[in-house]
């Protein structure tokens, strides 16, 4: 059996060459994982959902454009009866959501169409940073001249990874975990 790489040694090559492409889709990467979600662009996308319960459900967006249908427990809801939507992800019902697993499907189209500017700029800060200094060395001398890299952590450069104004900065777009 072939086993599954989630690294190569090209994607390492690549990574210590600062290699635009990889740098960047890294970066997207850690920024989507922090949020929660894609955030752009906008897609179609269908959620399987356990039932929660309650009178609301909380798709995993934070920007709904649409939602084409909900199917609670195989059985098709009538919008604007059996539910109402918001554009930040909240499904409110009169009644009550199932509490079956994977009991809710909701087909949506969520994301925005155009990257938030500041949503980007985080992203190429991320790979920036990276490119400058892959391997970490914090500084670099010599004979009379040094060169001290941007660090993200007491004595740590590079690498990808977020600063906590980048944190700050995506916040606006992340989805607030559930304890």
């Amino acid at each position: 059996m072939a086993s599954l790489e989630l690294a190569d040694s090209m994607l390492l090559s690549g990574y210590l060459l600062g290699e635009d492409t990889m740098l960047v889709a890294a970066s997207e990467a850690l920024v989507r994982a922090y949020c929660g979600w894609h955030v752009a662009p906008s897609r179609d996308e269908t959620f399987v959902m356990d039932g929660p319960g309650g009178h609301e459900l909380m798709l995993p967006s934070l920007y709904v454009t649409e939602v084409a249908s909900v199917t609670e427990d195989d059985v098709v809801l009538v919008a604007d009866t059996d539910y109402e939507w918001s554009a930040n992800g909240r499904v409110w019902t009169p009644g009550v959501w199932t509490t079956t697993l994977r009991g809710i499907s909701v087909d949506v189209t969520h994301g925005y169409d155009v990257v938030p500017l500041e949503v980007q700029a985080v992203v190429l800060g991320v790979a920036s940073r990276a490119a400058a200094s892959p391997n970490g060395i914090v500084s670099q001398t010599a004979g009379p001249f040094s060169v001290t890299y941007s660090q993200t952590g007491s004595n740590t450069a590079g690498g990808i990874s977020l600063l906590a104004l980048e944190m700050s900065v995506l916040d606006r777009y992340k989805i607030a975990s559930v304890a």
